[in-house]
């Protein structure tokens, strides 16, 4: 019996939780020790902070990796993501340290990684949770650009409870050191070839559970989103960008053709106007063939 226990503990995958942490000695105790229920080991990122996160966290049976200054969530993301691969796991189970995610859903989330999935996205939006109207709009927009960004129909992209295969966790590499890593994450995703997946989960918030403005969270995740957009879409960003002006141009010219056929002077403003966005909207477009087609080479 001892035997057969020993040799079905070595046939289970070996499964670790990550946890990014910055100044949350009040929850990642409880996060850690809930956690540990569901996963073989528990590993925590301190990102540098000031309180006893690290402390707490080892007193809880975490392992703890240090940043001596803060360098940001998506910085944490890819030292968990390298300390997965040095450990040659099955499975990473990626969570917030802030309350906001239930450890109880851990096995729902692992389970479509048995099923052939590679990144398991905990979905906020799929389970209709109690999310205050001014969040749910903003990750409305945020998911969006991710959808172009990456294209792929993800409800919840900015979620941070989601869950990795060995195959993703050898095949990212991401470069993102801010929030916006996540959706950084299923753009590469994509473009590996992993398959992606939602599960619902629940959502709880806190007062004081983030240190981050949501606002000023949300137009810098969306401000790195367009930017990244514009670096790997460059034929959809600039062509789009190109269209608009264009648009605007010909919406001039129009106002200063009628102005003419009235019987009134040449509005020479206006004419430069429409003349320049008209220029600037057939430039950007043929940048971003170009830039389409270099990355095309490259890849």
């Amino acid at each position: 019996m001892k035997q057969s226990s020993q040799s079905s503990n070595q046939n289970r995958p070996k499964v670790a939780a990550a946890i990014p942490a910055f100044n949350e000695e009040r929850y990642i105790g409880t996060i850690v020790l809930k956690t540990r229920q569901y996963v073989d080991e528990v590993i925590v990122v301190d990102d540098g902070s000031s309180d006893q996160t690290a402390d707490v966290a080892r007193l809880a049976g975490a392992t703890v990796i240090r940043h001596e200054q803060n360098r940001g969530y998506g910085a944490s993301i890819q030292t968990l993501l390298a300390e997965a691969k040095k450990r040659d796991l099955n499975i990473l189970v990626l969570l917030d340290a802030d309350a906001q995610h239930n450890p109880d859903e851990i096995p729902d989330l692992i389970k479509p990684i048995s099923e052939g999935f590679d990144l398991v996205i905990g979905s906020r939006a799929r389970r209709g949770t109690d999310i205050p109207r001014y969040r749910r709009v903003g990750q409305g927009v945020i998911s969006y650009f991710s959808r172009i960004l990456s294209g792929q129909k993800v409800a919840d992209s900015e979620s941070g409870f989601r869950v990795f295969s060995r195959k993703a966790i050898a095949s990212l590499e991401l470069k993102e050191s801010g929030m916006a890593v996540s959706a950084e994450t299923i753009a590469q995703a994509a473009e590996s070839g992993l398959k992606i997946t939602e599960r619902p989960i629940s959502i709880k918030y806190t007062e004081d559970g983030s240190t981050l403005n949501p606002v000023v969270h949300g137009f810098g995740v969306l401000r790195r989103i367009i930017a990244m957009i514009s670096e790997r879409r460059p034929l959809f960003f600039f062509r789009l960008g190109g269209i608009i002006l264009i648009i605007l141009g010909l919406l001039a010219g129009i106002r200063v053709v009628s102005i003419v056929s009235q019987g009134g002077g040449l509005a020479m403003g206006t004419a430069l106007v429409s003349i320049l966005l008209l220029v600037i909207g057939v430039f950007s477009i043929f940048t971003g063939i170009i830039l389409h087609v270099l990355i095309k080479r490259r890849g």
